[in-house]
């Protein structure tokens, strides 16, 4: 089972692509998401600069991020700068779209995206708004097209997985639910696309780490996450996890006397790699065991072993807190304890 990881696109992103291959993982996604991070190909050429056998791509770019013709060009640029590394991720656009204060893209959207992307990384013609396109030199000092560049769909829910099952793309990114959900999601995408799922987690040495402040600031941005996603998609307090209840009803009093035109600011303010100061109340142990498998670093082997087993081809990892300590961390699964350097 290939090993993945998420980071946020930024400027010093070198380093710790280089960390993640020598730690033993196989691609490197980069967030995209334009208001909140860096520019995400820029980043995505820094990190393959850095590095020599990861596979590195936006995870995930959406269709509202660029002409579907730029994002050729950009991962076409890529391939060019490091043959067969480069990869990419698609998805609605959730996080990019609502800090805009927008909608994400219909699957409609996504997938026709989709197909046009395929098309145009393979040298082919696209339909775009009515008129056929194509990339005008697939090969030299511009662009390399030669190199496939696997496309991964970041979808959830069943009606876009089963729509996955036809789609040109190479894999499908999943959540890990148990071996029973990633059974259920091999049924609706079939046997075509290799199965990917997301799986946040944070290793420790004993739960008495959860009290510290190193801990609390490598997990409070996902509690904070989970509390405004609950929040906004719950009408009550009784809907959602015991755990975030109480935060539930602080946060939705919080919300409440924000300005209704920009409250999709505050929303993503820090979203993934911090907290923000107003927001760190609402980060408890509970919290964070409830958003992240936290655990010894046995229990993480372990819980990677069930994914292997249940035919998981790929486990894309989101890292809490600063990367290399948590690399560090995570080397000591794979019993590289020396393989990380900062």
């Amino acid at each position: 089972m290939d090993l993945g990881l998420y980071v946020d696109a930024h400027p010093g992103v070198g380093p710790i692509a280089r960390a993640a291959e020598e730690a033993g993982f196989g691609h490197l996604w980069v967030y995209d998401s334009p208001l909140v991070y860096a520019d995400v190909y820029v980043a995505c050429a820094e990190a393959l600069a850095a590095t020599g056998r990861i596979a590195v791509g936006p995870g995930v770019t959406y269709p509202h991020a660029r002409p579907v013709h730029a994002a050729a060009q950009a991962l076409a640029t890529l391939s060019r700068i490091a043959p067969g590394r480069a990869v990419c991720g698609l998805g609605r656009g959730n996080s990019a779209r609502h800090s805009l204060g927008a909608r994400p893209a219909t699957q409609a959207e996504l997938f026709a995206y989709t197909e046009a992307l395929h098309a145009l990384l393979a040298g082919e013609t696209a339909q775009i708004e009515g008129r056929p396109v194509r990339l005008l030199h697939g090969s030299g000092r511009w662009i390399d097209l030669a190199p496939h560049v696997p496309i991964w769909l970041s979808v959830f829910g069943p009606k876009g997985q089963e729509r996955a099952a036809s789609a040109p793309i190479d894999g499908v990114l999943a959540r890990w639910t148990g071996a029973d959900g990633v059974a259920e999601v091999r049924s609706r995408i079939g046997d075509g696309p290799k199965l990917g799922v997301v799986f946040a987690v944070y290793p420790v040495e004993s739960d008495a780490e959860l009290e510290t402040e190193a801990a609390r600031a490598a997990l409070g941005p996902l509690v904070v996450s989970r509390l405004r996603y609950l929040t906004a998609n719950h009408a009550s307090a009784d809907e959602v996890p015991p755990e975030f209840r109480d935060g539930y009803r602080a946060y939705s009093e919080y919300r409440a006397t924000l300005d209704d035109e920009t409250r999709h600011f505050d929303n993503f303010e820090g979203y993934l790699v911090f907290t923000p100061e107003h927001l760190e109340r609402f980060v408890t142990p509970d919290s964070m065991r409830k958003v992240c498998f936290v655990g010894s670093s046995a229990e993480v082997r372990g819980e990677l072993d069930r994914m292997r087993d249940a035919g998981v081809d790929h486990a894309s990892l989101q890292m809490a807190g600063d990367s290399i300590a948590w690399l560090r961390r995570m080397s000591k699964i794979a019993g590289q304890e020396a393989a990380v350097h900062g």
